[in-house]
């Protein structure tokens, strides 16, 4: 099976940034221990927007975490703190 690699960029409304780096950074120590988690880290870039950069074993592994509780905390969390929808980029190696 391929690993497959995302990209999850948040762009909180200033306000909020804190708050939700804190949420993200909680809820990163439990997605690390839901099964098929390579590695799930939460990067800050200059301008605050906050990336989730993760692998996973599977495609599947990957799209059960998309229903789990550790997704459904964040997006409860992000309603109407984010400047603009989670920008989510699913990747797979190209070489």
């Amino acid at each position: 099976m391929t690993q497959c690699n995302v990209v999850a960029i948040f762009q909180p409304k200033p306000e909020f940034a804190e708050a939700l780096r804190d949420l993200l950074a909680e809820v990163a120590v439990e997605v690390r221990k839901e099964n098929g988690c390579v590695f799930y880290d939460l990067f800050k870039e200059t301008d605050g927007h906050l990336w989730f950069i993760e692998a996973w074993e599977t495609r599947d592994l990957w799209q059960i975490h998309n229903g789990a509780e550790t997704v459904a905390r964040i997006n409860a969390f992000v309603e109407g703190k984010l400047e603009i929808p989670v920008s989510v980029h699913e990747m797979y190696s190209a070489n």
